[in-house]
Formats: structure tokens, sequence, C-alpha cells
């Protein structure tokens, strides 16, 4: 034998020894039927008519079909009662045996799925967060939240997100979850959800932290100017945006905490400048500090109707106390005047230093009435329809 023919062979030998021997049905006349019903729920690798349980196809199974199809054309005994035994397999074993094919096949996939599903835990670093129960299919996560935080997940509860966890974390509680997601135990929309954050939180948590150190800056400052807070405002704006849209819960503590802070230093702002504003129009320095209760329950800072009255063109002015009258206020309108006259008091249960400006009486178009816990929302609602320029 040359060289060039011994080399082919050799090749040759190679390919058959690495392609997979598969088992041949053992058939023969007349089919034994019966021996199909051992494929239920049988053991994966039991043999029926030669061939492993879980290497059963349906084309195997067409080939039992048209073995007994010849075998009730000839054989042994009576054409009819071939043919009989012949069409009681194909009407009663056949279609039950098909399901159990389906059947079995899908258990080998599971038993695939759970196989691949161990080797990815026991080969990554889910080994360390992931558990799998007794049959290996994917039972619990443990989600890590900074240093000390610690929160255990299964499948059916990942769809409620894994809130402010760590970005290691949400890549790992991604592949938890498509393990989930291979075995039926959570959605695709859930791994889904945990895909998007998981791809956002890295960028998400600098924003967040670069908002916090900028609103603790801005919070030591007693005065910081307008466009900054207003870029602080855009910003805490942004990333509420941001959290909305990924599905995340509001209750990060530092995002949390900066918007206090931001809260706060609006809030002290606005009465710095609602406060200069009545100074302006010729109120008492003490007022822009006070509150005024306009209805039962709800005290409003003084200085801020300055600002309402003004925006809307309304007229507003400093009533001084007469020989006979109280120090008040007037608020004009093309529809009304109403002349308001209060007195002070401190806040019930608050800072002695704030004041609380309590209407004792008013003129309503130059009719003049005591105001009372009766008629207070009454006079109230003619002050704000003023206010409003009506």
């Amino acid at each position: 034998m040359s060289s060039k023919f011994a080399s082919v062979a050799a090749t040759l030998l190679m390919v058959c020894a690495v392609v997979p021997a598969h088992a041949e049905l053992r058939l023969s006349c007349p089919v034994q039927w019966e021996q199909l019903n051992a494929l239920r729920g049988a053991d994966l690798n039991g043999a029926v008519m030669g061939v492993k349980v879980r290497d059963w196809t349906p084309e195997q199974l067409e080939q039992v079909r048209r073995k007994s199809e010849e075998c009730s054309h000839a054989g042994a005994g009576p054409e009819s009662l071939r043919r009989a035994e012949h069409m009681d397999g194909v009407s009663r074993v056949y279609p039950a045996a098909k399901q159990f094919i389906a059947e079995n096949a899908d258990r080998v996939q599971q038993e695939k799925t759970r196989d691949q599903i161990g080797s990815t835990v026991q080969q990554s670093d889910l080994k360390q967060v992931v558990t799998l129960d007794a049959k290996g299919l994917p039972k619990s996560i443990t989600i890590i939240y900074g240093p000390t935080g610690r929160a255990t997940k299964s499948c059916d509860t990942l769809s409620g997100g894994i809130g402010y966890a760590t970005a290691e974390s949400y890549g790992q509680a991604v592949q938890f979850a498509r393990m989930c997601q291979q075995v039926s135990l959570t959605s695709a929309a859930t791994v889904s959800m945990l895909e998007r954050q998981a791809a956002a939180v890295p960028s998400l948590y600098k924003a967040l932290d670069a908002f916090a150190d900028r609103a603790k800056q801005l919070g030591a400052n007693s005065n910081p100017a307008e466009g900054q807070l207003k870029e602080l405002e855009a910003q805490q704006q942004k990333l509420s945006g941001q959290i909305q849209s990924l599905q995340l819960p509001n209750n990060d503590e530092a995002f949390v905490a900066a918007s206090k802070t931001v809260t706060e230093l609006r809030e002290r702002a606005q009465i710095t400048a609602c406060g200069d504003q009545a100074v302006k129009a010729g109120f008492p320095v003490s007022w822009k500090a006070n509150y005024i209760v306009m209805e039962l329950n709800s005290p409003e800072l003084f200085c801020n109707f300055v600002q309402a009255a003004q925006r809307n063109g309304a007229q507003i002015r400093y009533l001084s106390a007469g020989l006979l009258s109280k120090e008040g206020f007037e608020v004009k309108s093309p529809k009304r005047t109403v002349q308001v006259f209060t007195q002070a008091d401190r806040m019930p249960g608050g800072d002695p230093s704030v004041k609380v400006m309590i209407p004792v009486s008013a003129k309503i178009d130059g009719k003049s009435i005591d105001v009372t816990r009766n008629n207070l929302r009454a006079v109230a609602a003619e002050l704000i329809a003023a206010m409003r320029n009506q």
C-alpha cells in the first residue's frame, strides 16, 4: 500500500472513531407494541427495544409503525389477526408513545440545563453567592449592598428588583435571573429589567455621588447663588427621572438626604427673597418672617402673600396702626378691596421667636366685620380673590 493510501485510510479510521454509535431498534414480527409503554416516566438510561429512553425520537417511533405495517402484510398467523394487532398498536399505543417521547425529551433538556447551570455556578464568581436546590435548580442569590448590607433573593422575588445593590451584584443577579428563566422560574421581563439596570447603575451611582457631594458643599453655604441652586435642582430632577425610568425605588439614603438639603436651600432662598420684597413694599421688617393664618390650621408665610399679589398685578400695601385700628394690610383689585387687621402671637408649640399673625378684623369693600372661626374662610376667599387681581 502506498503512503498516500495509507494516510487516507488512517484518516477514515480516525473519523469513524469520533462518530458516536447509535443503538439500533430491535424489531421483529410481530411488533411488540406494549413495550413502548415502558417509555412513560422511565429511567432515561434504561433501554426500550434496544434504545436508551433518552435517545428515543419520533423518527424511531415511525420505524416501529412501518415495521408493524410490514408485519401486518406478511408473517405467521391469520392476516386478519395481524392487521388487527397493527391497527390496535397504531391507534392506541402509538399516540401515547409519541407523548412519552416528547416528555422524555423535555426531561433530557432539563437535565442538560441543570448540568449547564451547575457548571456555570461552579466555574464563576456565582459560586460564592448562588445556591442550588437538591434538584440542581437555582434556589437563591445573595445580593450585596455595600460593606455590610446583605439580602437574599429567590427566582420568584427577582421581579421586585434588587434596589441599590453593588454593580458587581447586579452582574451576578442578571446571570442568576437568566438561569431562573431557563427553568421557567422567572419571566423574560424580569431578566430584561435587571439587564437594563445592570448596564445603567455604574454611571448612575457616580452621578448620585456627585450630586450628594455638591449638595453638601452648597448646604454649608448660608446663601448660595441662585444659579448654583438652579443647577443643583436640575441635577436632582434629572437623577429622579433616571431612577424612575430604571424602576428603582426612591429610597437611596444619599439621594434622599441630598434632596432634603436642596429643598431646605430653596426654602431658605425663597424666604430671603420674599422677605426682601415685603420690606421693599413698605411692610415692617419683622413681618417678613411672620406667618399669617388665612384658614383654620393653615399658617402661610406672609411675605409669600406679598409676592403672589405683586406677581398677579394686584396692589398690596401696609396699613399702619391708627388711633382706633390695629396694624394691617390692604389688597386691592379691580373688583374688590380687602383690608385685614391682625394680632401677632407666637406659633403654638413652636419657636417663641416665630410669630403668627391672626386676623381679628377686616374691611371688605368698606364694610367692617370681626373675623371669627366661623367666617375666617370667607374672609380668606375674598383676600385670595383680590390677590389674584380678580
